[in-house]
């Protein structure tokens, strides 16, 4: 699917600017062909938007957010269509700044709209404050430098401060606050998951940047370059959206990018500081005059600038190697508290549910053997003479004795059992989703089977035997307490009639 996607966007793109190669950028043909393929690209990227929407009907968050996107790649595609229609009628736009224009700023508008939208609904995976304030150092730097550089020659020249005006300021602010945002953010939650997708985006959001200022430095100094040959820089920014949009997955299963994770979270602490110093970089070369206070500020202020980050880096080891032994000690609470639930309901000498949990399970299978009407088998199981293997052996053999029965049991007896120790040599088997009462009987009678192998005693082979009793849902009883009545008075009923026998009360 990866594969497919780049193949697509990158052939596209290939054949957008060999077609501007080849064809060139001054002629009708090419102005027509240009907006065509800006077109179809940007509704290539509409259908995988539409088609990532359909895939998560259940998951509005998302919808939401591809739904944004996708009004943003329409505005795209309107404006350019329009710009078709001018050059099919072989018609000029009143200026740079018109109508068009303003719709392809909407397309920004919307990017930022689902920027924010993620950002709010993610909050719980990153800290808004400590991102919203990074962000912030970013806009302000940006926005210093884009209105002394761009903003301030333009209202030098112009009489007022016009609508061209603020449409001029879109494009390095608006570009600016989405990559500065995106990079905060990628770096920020990509461990969670979708590490390609955002990647994509982020991407996508850098060509934006490097196309939009290029164009504006084309329109502020008239170079002889048409601008056309923005487009398939443009173009791959809706179509790397479009194509993160299809291979987002939902369920944020993490991708390894095979990226040093440290490497990661140092760009995303730097960012906002790198910021910061081209701003003082910039402030340092439009100083009047080279001093001793002048070269003194410029050794001070990045050494400063890097003990911030080498503090904020160790804060944030720190708070990771905490994190990880709170992690340790949730982890190891969690395996004791497992533990203890084990216990709590397995015999600790066989492992098999002792008497509560065979209680929980014999309520449950009654519960549905009477809504499927199937019948259930509970037999009661007392080893012969097990007494005098402890006074011959011990009572270290004796128990593993219970063991080795416990393990045969287990082994011998088919799927749909339930096996419990309730104390001492008494064993009970519960035999459920019974479609013919016969199995019951079938059942009981392997029972007896299983004790006709000698098991090895202390390296001698021992015969051993047992009085099993057994009752039948709803045959016998329909209540729990009935059944066991029943099923124990067919053990001792086996046991008076000469043991190593399996009984069943009529």
């Amino acid at each position: 699917m990866y594969k497919l996607i780049y193949a697509v966007i990158g052939g596209w793109i290939l054949s957008h600017t060999l077609w501007l190669g080849i064809v060139g950028t001054s002629s009708d043909l090419s102005k027509i062909g240009n907006s065509l393929f800006m077109i179809v690209g940007t509704l290539l990227s509409i259908g995988l938007l539409i088609l990532a929407i359909r895939r998560h009907p259940n998951r509005p968050f998302t919808r939401r957010l591809f739904l944004l996107l996708l009004f943003g790649n329409i505005s795209l595609a309107i404006g350019e269509m329009a710009q078709l229609i001018l050059d099919t009628l072989q018609l000029k736009r009143v200026g740079p700044f018109d109508g068009i224009d303003l719709v392809f700023s909407m397309q920004i508008g919307f990017y930022l709209l689902a920027f924010c939208y993620f950002l709010i609904s993610r909050r719980a995976h990153v800290n808004l404050r400590f991102f919203l304030f990074d962000e912030l150092i970013i806009l302000i730097v940006t926005g210093a430098i884009s209105w002394h550089y761009l903003v301030t020659p333009y209202l030098e020249q112009a009489s007022l401060f016009s609508f061209e005006t603020l449409l001029l300021l879109r494009y390095p602010l608006g570009d600016l606050l989405l990559l500065g945002g995106m990079l905060i953010l990628f770096f920020g939650v990509m461990k969670r998951g979708n590490s390609i997708p955002l990647l994509m985006i982020l991407i996508g959001f850098h060509l934006q940047l490097f196309a939009d200022l290029l164009y504006v430095a084309l329109y502020r100094a008239d170079f002889p370059v048409s601008v056309m040959w923005l487009d398939p820089i443009w173009l791959a920014t809706v179509l790397l959206i479009g194509g993160a949009a299809i291979l987002f997955d939902v369920d944020e299963r993490p991708l390894d990018l095979k990226i040093n994770r440290q490497i990661l979270d140092g760009i995303r602490l730097v960012t906002p500081y790198i910021f910061l110093l081209i701003l003082f970089v910039t402030m340092a070369r439009q100083a009047v005059s080279w001093n001793g206070l002048t070269i003194g500020l410029m050794i001070a202020i990045p050494l400063l600038i890097s003990r911030q980050i080498r503090i904020v880096m160790e804060n944030q080891r720190l708070r990771e190697n905490l994190e990880a032994k709170v992690d340790e000690r949730t982890a190891a609470l969690e395996q004791a508290l497992e533990e203890m639930e084990h216990m709590a309901y397995h015999d600790a000498l066989t492992n098999l549910p002792n008497r509560y949990l065979f209680a929980r399970l014999f309520k449950e299978e009654l519960r549905r053997a009477e809504i499927h009407q199937r019948f259930v088998g509970l037999y009661f199981i007392d080893i012969d003479h097990f007494k005098q293997v402890n006074d011959t052996y011990g009572h270290q053999i004796g128990d593993q004795l219970i063991i080795d029965i416990a393990n045969r049991l287990e082994k011998r007896l088919p799927h749909n059992t339930v096996i419990s120790r309730q104390g001492g040599d008494e064993f009970v088997v519960l035999l459920f989703d019974v479609k013919d009462e016969s199995d019951i009987e079938d059942c009981g009678q392997q029972l007896i089977d299983l004790f006709e192998r000698p098991f090895i005693l202390h390296a001698t082979p021992v015969f051993m035997t047992a009085s099993i009793g057994g009752a039948i849902y709803p045959t016998h009883a329909t209540s729990r307490s009935a059944l066991i009545e029943r099923a124990d008075i067919a053990m001792y009923e086996a046991k008076r009639r000469g043991k190593n026998q399996f009984h069943v009360e009529v």
